[in-house]
């Protein structure tokens, strides 16, 4: 039975029809444009609604698909950079279009990106902890994290289903598996995530917001199970871009006219009463 729903597409923002040949809409139910998924749909509305100037900012996808969302980000943002585990190539090497990255520990600078964000990725990894703090730890004050993981229903406390270390992996349970754009036999399930993931982001960044959207429109086409999309922003969001925007004003008026500017300042500031006239 085909499941046919009309409506405009996030993604490539088309008036289209979603379609699916089965119930599980998760990942079936298709843009009949640009072939996206529902939880790809989810996190473009997200990421327009939340974070509407993404083009000008560097922004690191984390494991993107060759489509949806992932495809229009490293299209349309200037300063996209994409990244996957290669599990053979250095960190921070380039390596068929992509850097070579570990989300557990990795090679940018300290305050170097705007945005990270991944699509159900964060299932897969060893130390969830370890990628929020390598996260906040290269993010700009006031930066994004954006992400989709599978929140399962009813589940009140975060299970570990595998670990991975030297020996590979080692499963707590019924193996699983999730695909993986750049490896056929898929990445094994490490996590089972519960209502808490935003009480334990917290835990990892102390004093971000953590805004999780759980999106139900037929007409975005986002529709089925796990759906949720998570908008992370780290502390300081507004401070670093006034500074920023001082800085270059300064770096302008360097040389014959910094001194003018500094005595206009003060003497805007001792008629607003903010400061006390010399002595």
């Amino acid at each position: 039975m085909t499941h046919t729903f009309d409506g405009i597409c996030p993604i490539c923002e088309y008036k289209t029809q979603f379609r699916a040949e089965t119930p599980w809409y998760r990942d079936y139910l298709f843009c009949s444009h640009c072939h996206s998924i529902p939880r790809e749909r989810a996190f473009a509305y997200c990421l327009k609604t939340f974070i509407p100037n993404w083009r000008s900012m560097v922004l690191h996808e984390c494991a993107p698909e060759d489509r949806g969302i992932s495809a229009r980000m490293r299209r349309e943002a200037k300063q996209y950079i994409g990244s996957h585990f290669f599990a053979d190539v250095p960190r921070g090497q380039m390596h068929k279009g992509y850097r070579s990255e570990n989300l557990e520990a990795l090679t940018f600078d300290d305050n170097s990106i705007d945005i990270h964000c991944h699509l159900d990725v964060l299932e897969h990894v060893n130390r969830p902890d370890l990628c929020f703090a390598e996260m906040h730890r290269t993010l700009r004050p006031g930066g994004h994290i954006i992400f989709t993981t599978p929140i399962i229903a009813g589940k009140l406390k975060t299970e570990r289903k595998a670990k991975i270390d030297e020996n590979g992996v080692t499963f707590f349970g019924e193996p699983e598996y999730h695909g993986n754009p750049i490896d056929a036999d898929g990445s094994p399930v490490t996590f089972h995530y519960g209502s808490d993931l935003a009480d334990l982001i917290l835990s990892w960044i102390p004093g971000a917001s953590v805004r999780m959207i759980t999106l139900n429109d037929q007409g975005i086409g986002v529709l089925g199970a796990y759906r949720e999309v998570f908008v992370v922003t780290t502390p300081g969001g507004t401070q670093p871009s006034l500074i920023r925007r001082l800085s270059m004003r300064l770096d302008r008026l360097r040389g014959n006219g910094m001194r003018k500017f500094l005595r206009q300042q003060k003497m805007k500031q001792m008629i607003r009463g903010k400061v006390g006239r010399p002595a």
